[in-house]
């Protein structure tokens, strides 16, 4: 695949900014894991086609010119596996929620770990911002994992702040300041 951004993470693992061309890829991926990702992401339902997909990547495409979000697709030997971006950002306050997902062939690997950390690299570096948070499902323990090992601290735990397939769910959140990361 032709991809018009990629920032080199390693050898293999890539962050690729998106584009309408890969809305059938990236589905095809989401399609076929559907139920491993869907226990956590309930956008996992409504996305059903390549239009649908191509749809999210218009809204984040709109987000990235109106600085509220910024999207990448992951890559693993220029293959897609997974999609990271950030969210909620505000320039203003310089904070911004990150969120991921990597397809279940790829769980295991340090590769959302580090994908995490390339997003800090770049949230910090190149685009001004100060804090970050990462919200995690409580029984989400990968999810949870990830933010700990990318030097995020817990700051609490949200009761019953999000609704899942019809059934209350317990958030934990994390945080990490430019400060801290600097020093990792």
């Amino acid at each position: 695949m032709e991809m018009a951004f990629k920032l080199k993470i390693d050898e293999q693992l890539s962050l690729v900014q998106p584009s309408f061309s890969m809305a059938t890829e990236v589905f095809k991926v989401l399609d076929k894991d559907r139920e491993h990702l869907r226990e956590f992401l309930d956008f996992v339902d409504n996305t059903k086609s390549p239009e649908d997909e191509k749809g999210y990547i218009k809204l984040k495409l709109d987000g990235y010119l109106k600085e509220t979000d910024r999207l990448f697709f992951i890559a693993f030997d220029d293959e897609i596996i997974g999609s990271i971006d950030l969210h909620f950002m505000s320039l203003s306050d310089e904070t911004a929620e990150i969120g991921y997902w990597v397809s279940s062939a790829h769980c295991g690997k340090n590769i959302a770990t580090k994908a995490v950390r390339a997003v800090c690299e770049l949230a910090f570096a190149e685009m001004g911002l100060n804090r970050l948070t990462i919200v995690a499902d409580v029984t989400n323990l990968a999810s949870n994992r990830v933010a700990e090992k990318s030097g995020f601290r817990k700051e609490g735990t949200l009761k019953q702040a999000k609704k899942l397939y019809d059934e209350f769910t317990d958030l934990n959140t994390y945080a990490l300041l430019k400060s801290e990361f600097i020093q990792i």
